[in-house]
């Protein structure tokens, strides 16, 4: 090797290893609920009345009710992943809620996991009829499944303390039972998306695998496993646009287990709409093919950083490139995240109009 690549290789190498963490700030995730959004509260106006639920591009969150919950805040990192209350994830053009319940006397506590989100499933109804209610153009979709085990307490059963919310809500509760419901069927409605086998009877079986095609490899055994995860990502978004306009297709860009929400959702080294990149400790010297979706960062005499990069931006990039295509059979399908940025729940509803497959109505 000629002595100055050895110096260029060295002071590369170097350069990397002293090159200072710069914020990395991206509208594709959103930690800071005073980030700027775009209200998109009837974003759905301007669909026909024809089109199925199931061919729809519905921007979600996965574990919905997880913001500003106070008593936790050593386990803060681990429990959150979103930031957004119902009222703002719905005017900013959320369309699929992710609820899980736990019974607790005659009533259904929202859990994660064996965490009480200091909220109960009325609270997420309330935000859902009064959003339904000045907005109904539009309908949600509730995925909805038994959380935890029950309290002791508890003297009903889950169908019976179920059914009572439904009656409850009876003026914004639709009982769809038929896979190719329409949105002009459900426009002022919710729809049930049942995760546990004794709710089936009040919405769409999320566990028939006739109806619902769903990536949500959520397991996540360190960081690294970051891109592996997204290759997944991605392979569910072509799958949807390739398949059925009668199947949901779901797609979590969520993770967890060994790695935050928050990391997955943006790469960073914090939580913080604007931290830095976490580094993976690799440098690419021009001919790398490691992590080939994963940034090239603080390049200098051709050795970059190869930085981590969080599934909100990844799903973000590949949904604007095909919304650009023509060659899509269908929509993405529904797309699930925690901490959705505007820019990300803006190009899955662009899906629905994107080339050659325009959704909307006259």
């Amino acid at each position: 090797m000629k002595l100055g690549m050895v110096i260029r290789f060295f002071m590369g190498l170097l350069y990397c290893l002293v090159w200072p963490a710069y914020g990395h700030l991206d509208s594709a995730y959103s930690h800071d609920p005073d980030d700027p959004f775009t209200d998109r509260s009837q974003w759905m106006k301007t669909i026909r009345d024809d089109v199925q639920l199931s061919e729809m591009a519905l921007p979600g969150t996965h574990d919905s009710a997880t913001f500003q919950v106070t008593w936790y805040p050593v386990f803060k990192d681990v429990v959150e992943t979103q930031t957004l209350g119902f009222d703002k994830q719905l005017e900013y053009g959320i369309r699929v809620l992710d609820l899980r319940i736990r019974r607790t006397g005659d009533a259904l506590a929202l859990h994660h996991g064996a965490v009480f989100l200091d909220r109960m499933l009325g609270s997420a109804l309330e935000a859902i009829k009064r959003f339904l209610r000045d907005n109904p153009s539009e309908t949600v979709l509730i995925r909805v499944s038994d959380e935890y085990e029950a309290d002791t307490n508890v003297s009903k059963s889950l169908e019976y303390v179920f059914d009572q919310y439904m009656q409850l809500y009876s003026g914004v509760y639709l009982k769809a039972q038929n896979p190719k419901l329409t949105l002009g069927e459900a426009r002022g409605k919710f729809v049930v998306l049942s995760a546990d086998a004794r709710l089936n009877k009040f919405g769409l079986s999320y566990r028939d695998g006739s109806i619902f095609n769903i990536q949500d490899d959520y397991s996540m055994g360190s960081n690294w496993d970051l891109h592996d995860k997204y290759i997944k990502i991605k392979q569910q978004l072509h799958n949807a646009a390739a398949g059925s306009r009668d199947t949901f297709y779901l797609n979590y860009l969520s993770a967890s287990h060994r790695s935050f929400p928050y990391f997955v959702a943006s790469g960073h080294v914090s939580p913080g709409t604007d931290a830095a990149r976490l580094w993976t400790g690799l440098i690419d010297f021009g001919h790398s093919d490691l992590y080939p979706r994963f940034p090239r960062t603080g390049c200098t005499a051709g050795a970059c950083f190869i930085s981590f990069e969080g599934t909100n931006v990844l799903t973000r990039d590949d949904l604007k490139a095909l919304n650009d295509q023509s060659t899509q059979v269908r929509t993405v399908g529904i797309v699930l995240a925690d901490f959705p940025g505007d820019s990300l729940i803006d190009s899955v509803i662009r899906n629905n109009y994107r080339r050659g497959h325009d959704l909307g109505g006259e």
